[in-house]
């Protein structure tokens, strides 16, 4: 019998949180929002309403391949909160992901939103399609056929798409383009990551990588490390070959990066703009003859002043946690470190600057993005990179006074943060009806 959610693409209620294993991002999610409810003293009514997505959409993407044959993909929108303004959410391209997956993103960014003091709520949503499978006029009719399919429902004073796995400028630029020639004008802020000259801003492709470096070098400094670091990268692509660049420029010695295709280590140091120039052509670091190759099971227990986890989530689990030889972690990917691994890092004494800051660039350079659409003016690079500066600190120590303040760890303390901030406003707000 067919699907019906396929068949009659409308909204879903609110399912009810599943029972999930430790290693699942969602679970492993709404564990710590439960930690962090219960440490704050979150009145029952408020947390249920916290506790799950606002609204969820599932719908068909039918498209014609380049064999002349149809091929149906399923396309998702979930929306977690809206207390704060309107939600801000990926477009995520990728054919294994899952809407449990989806639905701890959308919480993940509410949470780090209110902890940085961003003022939208969280969403993301995707099609279980890969590009790199297909022609780039197959990506574009997804791309386009999954923004109309959500046309109902995103908006710059909605919900706003952004770029996420495997998506990039151009396909935000055929996301802004189907949703204007609906509306009948051009609508810039509905979409963030674009090209300059469509509306996107200075400093898209190295807020990232900015954010880790500067949360890096200050919790370094907290710890009263002095000398430049030797840092461990994982992960080679967007946000990894950012943080990688940044760092490298900055005058930190990164002694080892991986990607799909390998794993590279020097202990002198790689060259990593010749390494990411070999990678742009061979479409991996595997090969440079910069360093030598290691196994991936070797990877992340090399001894390091700083182990950055920038590809996947659940890198860091229960299996490896003990091996970890790093003083200082900086989560760049999102839900890189399972809570059994959060567990034996704390015990262990191994710092932890958790996702909700150490990939938070991202979150502030697309709302910087949104306001100079608003605006209708853009930022010179140094007024954009001073405020990311700012804000990414002021985000740090707020984190750490509340671990200090509830005697926690730095990735909780920055959870309740969030909690707190979004109950509070949902409190002021009350219910409507």
């Amino acid at each position: 019998m067919p699907d019906p959610e396929i068949m009659q693409p409308l909204e879903e209620p609110m399912a009810p949180t599943p029972e999930l294993s430790d290693d699942n991002p969602f679970s492993s999610m709404m564990e710590r929002f439960d930690e962090a409810a219960q440490l704050l003293g979150l009145d029952p009514d408020l947390y249920m309403l916290l506790r799950g997505p606002d609204r969820q959409f599932k719908f068909a993407i039918p498209v014609i391949d380049d064999h002349g044959e149809i091929q149906v993909f399923n396309g998702y929108r979930i929306r977690h909160n809206l207390s704060l303004g309107p939600t801000l959410g990926g477009l995520r391209l990728d054919k294994t992901m899952t809407r449990t997956q989806l639905a701890a993103l959308a919480a993940w960014t509410t949470w780090k939103c209110a902890a940085l003091s961003v003022p939208f709520g969280g969403a993301m949503g995707g099609v279980d399609f890969d590009p790199r499978d297909h022609s780039p006029r197959v990506t574009e009719t997804v791309v386009r056929r999954y923004t109309a399919g959500v046309l109902d429902f995103i908006g710059p004073e909605r919900d706003i798409l952004a770029p996420d796995l495997h998506s990039n400028s151009q396909i935000m630029a055929w996301c802004l383009d189907t949703y204007s020639m609906h509306v009948r004008h051009t609508e810039n802020a509905v979409v963030l990551g674009k090209p300059e000259g469509l509306g996107g801003t200075v400093c898209r492709d190295s807020a990232v990588g900015r954010g880790v470096r500067v949360l890096t070098e200050r919790r370094l400094a907290d710890m009263g490390f002095t000398s430049k670091a030797r840092v461990v990268v994982q992960g080679a692509g967007h946000v990894g070959g950012q943080v990688a660049r940044e760092l490298y420029d900055y005058g930190h010695s990164i002694i080892a990066i991986s990607d799909m295709g390998g794993c590279l280590y020097n202990p002198a140091g790689i060259d990593i703009p010749k390494a990411l120039e070999y990678r742009e052509k061979h479409g991996t670091v595997a090969g440079f003859r910069g360093g030598e190759p290691m196994p991936e099971s070797d990877f992340m227990c090399l001894e390091c002043d700083v182990l950055i986890p920038a590809a996947g989530a659940n890198q860091i689990t229960g299996k490896n946690a003990h091996c970890i030889n790093a003083k200082l972690i900086v989560e760049a990917a999102n839900g890189p470190t399972t809570r059994k691994a959060d567990a034996i890092l704390q015990e262990r004494g191994i710092p932890v600057l958790p996702d909700l800051l150490g990939n938070s660039g991202a979150i502030i350079i697309a709302y910087f993005e949104w306001v100079q659409n608003r605006m209708g003016y853009m930022w010179p690079r140094e007024d954009v990179e001073a405020r990311l500066d700012r804000m990414i600190i002021e985000a740090y120590d707020r984190a750490r006074a509340a671990a200090k303040k509830h005697k926690v760890g730095l990735r909780l303390a920055t959870c309740m943060l969030g909690v707190e901030r979004v109950a509070y406003f949902d409190r002021l707000r009350g219910i409507y009806g």
